[in-house]
């Protein structure tokens, strides 16, 4: 089982601001200016609860990688990429076991977790989806970063996908992708 690795405070504190930075640009592309302008620049004048929002830090979130698995033919992903039951989970993908220790599907225990799940394909080149980080964002979002590394052209079809475990007192949250290509 393999989780993410903490990140250095340099970095957590760059990709917080980058994640700030986003949140704010997509406010203004929304046609909130005004409305978005008012509430930083005189946070005093907003409600407590309000202001605390607006004050607060997104926080990173812990995770576990559940490998092991794929997306079964004609299986597409729910549009919000999270699945919070057994159920929905295995009409989705199949386990893809191997043999030794770490061939075995990564077990989900959908009464404490859900997943989150990325697919990039169908593709016909190497590629492969790294995690990267799983930021709660104080508007009430969960903000997962992964890179997308793709390689040479191949002669079949592949559908790469990636799982993600979170703990589910997280499960009401919307879900927000943020895939970065990588060579």
């Amino acid at each position: 089982m393999k989780t993410s690795r903490p990140l250095s405070v340099s970095t957590s504190l760059g990709l917080m601001l980058t994640v700030i930075l986003l949140s704010g640009m997509t406010l203004s592309s929304c046609g909130n200016n005004q409305k978005a302008t008012s509430e930083t620049s005189a946070p005093e004048a907003l409600p407590a609860t309000e202001a605390d929002q607006v004050s607060a830090k997104p926080a990173e979130v812990q995770y576990t990688i559940a490998e092991n698995y794929f997306i079964k033919n004609g299986a597409q992903l729910p549009e919000s990429h999270k699945i919070t039951d057994k159920q929905t989970f295995d009409s989705t993908f199949g386990m893809a076991t191997t043999m030794g220790e770490k061939g075995k599907p990564t077990e989900i225990d959908f009464d404490k977790s859900f997943v989150i799940a990325v697919e990039k394909g169908p593709v016909q080149k190497q590629t492969e989806l790294v995690p990267g980080y799983l930021i709660d964002h104080y508007d009430g979002k969960l903000v997962f970063h992964y890179n997308v590394k793709t390689g040479e052209d191949i002669s079949y079809t592949i559908r790469p996908v990636l799982i993600i475990i979170v703990d589910k007192s997280l499960a009401g949250k919307d879900i927000t992708l943020s895939g970065h290509n990588t060579e």
